[in-house]
């Protein structure tokens, strides 16, 4: 059976669960010695003897006339109970003879029932032995009509802390729950001009500049004069006046160069409103599309927040990058979206009603993969999971756990670094 991880909790640990918490033992600063526990039980627990193991390996009980060996195996598949039956001299006997049936009582009152059917020369049980393999084992086993009941109890992956030391830690426990989940598609986007709010001047006819009235940056209203111009076929001046209100955005013109109708003298863009344009790659195609609702933000501004809808998708996937694009139109009546700047899009996707959910803070890495800490009393475990779909803040739970679970749903990086200190090993 497995190293266990229940360790008393190091004097590092409690130190940083206090700083943490921002104050000692009695809520005042300073340094008290910490009244936090855990539990350091052996293999046997509660029958006072280490483990004895048999010729294959797994823990070995012995009868008056008899001797049973359990043990797990992990490498042919997921892991899995097989059970052998010896006479009292260690001489293996007949599988078939045998009835066995083995209850696990694990951690938060959950309980598996594990039967065995004969195979060969030994018992194979019908269920996959769920990490950790932390349990209380109860086993009944009947051979030759004779009855015979062992026990044993293993912990792994278990810190066991105080009251006050939870308290002082910020340790939070709430039940696993339903979940409504808005499933969300991150993308990199930049505000630019709204185009369709974009004009631009230009000369009626050939001439020269005489007047640049404008700079670059100011406001403008319709019919306001931005340029002078003398015709060369006239030798007259006449105006260049503003095509809409808005705000000069480029200025290209010099006084004194010649010009034609197709020279650009100034761009004018209403910025009331902007575009905020963003990639969509070849693995959302047909998942964002018009009408979503997206949420924007800016990393290097996080006070700068908007919701908006996605108003255009790209038909066609373009040939270098491979890449399409989505579009927002976005108010920006405070000018606060300027052109140029990157944001980050998030778009809402799919609703999803989920039978079981945990905030994303609640989720941890382990051995095991994605996991949590589930919580009984004042003692903690981990337990392995499978992460469904998320929008960020809650997560929806495949496999692993139950409604009603309790569940570290802040701090619970502080348990698993105490776990951490050691590196356990399997070797059932």
């Amino acid at each position: 059976m497995s190293k266990h991880l229940l360790r008393r909790l190091s004097p590092a640990f409690i130190v940083a669960a206090l700083a943490i918490a921002g104050c000692t033992q009695d809520g005042s600063p300073g340094g008290h010695e910490d009244d936090s526990h855990a539990h350091n039980e052996g293999e046997d627990h509660g029958h006072g003897a280490e483990m004895v193991r048999g010729p294959k390996g797994g823990r070995l009980f012995t009868a008056h006339d008899l001797q049973f060996e359990l043990r797990i195996e992990e490498e042919d598949g997921p892991p899995t109970f097989l059970a052998y039956v010896y006479d009292g001299k260690g001489t293996p006997l007949p599988a078939e003879s045998a009835t066995l049936q083995v209850t696990l009582e694990r951690f938060a009152n959950r309980t598996d029932v594990v039967s065995f059917t004969p195979i060969g020369n030994h018992l194979r049980g019908d269920l996959v032995v769920r990490e950790p393999h932390s349990f209380k084992a109860r086993i009944e086993l009947v051979y030759n009509r004779n009855n015979y009941d062992f026990q044993f109890e293993q912990h792994e992956f278990r810190v066991e802390l105080s009251q006050a030391a939870i308290d002082r830690a910020n340790i939070v426990v709430q039940p696993a729950s339903p979940g409504h989940i808005d499933v969300r598609v991150d993308s990199p986007g930049e505000v630019r001009l709204n185009r369709e709010q974009v004009l631009i001047a230009r000369p009626r006819f050939a001439g020269i500049v005489t007047e640049m009235r404008q700079r670059l940056g100011d406001l403008v209203t319709e019919g306001e004069i931005l340029a002078v111009i003398q015709s060369n076929n006239s030798l007259t001046e006449y105006t260049i006046a503003a095509p809409m209100a808005g705000q000069v955005v480029a200025r290209n013109g010099m006084v004194g160069s010649a010009v034609d109708p197709q020279s650009v003298l100034y761009t004018v863009a209403d910025l009331s409103s902007v575009w905020v344009d963003f990639a969509i790659y070849p693995q959302h195609v047909g998942i964002v599309r018009r009408g979503q609702r997206v949420t924007i933000t800016v990393a290097t501004r996080p006070e700068l927040v908007a919701d908006g809808e996605v108003s255009y998708v790209g038909p066609l996937l373009e040939e270098d990058t491979r890449v399409s694009h989505g579009r927002i139109v976005l108010p920006n009546v405070d000018g606060a979206w300027q052109p140029g700047l990157y944001v980050n899009i998030s778009a809402v996707v799919d609703h999803a009603d989920v039978a079981v959910s945990v905030p994303d803070e609640a989720i941890i890495r382990s051995k095991f993969g994605p996991a949590v800490f589930i919580a009984h009393g004042t003692a903690f475990e981990v337990q392995p999971v499978t992460p469904g779909r998320s929008d960020g803040e809650l997560t929806e739970i495949v496999t692993g756990l139950d409604v009603g679970t309790l569940v570290v749903v802040h701090n619970a990086y502080l348990l698993k670094a105490e776990l951490g200190r050691s590196e356990a090993t399997h070797d059932h």
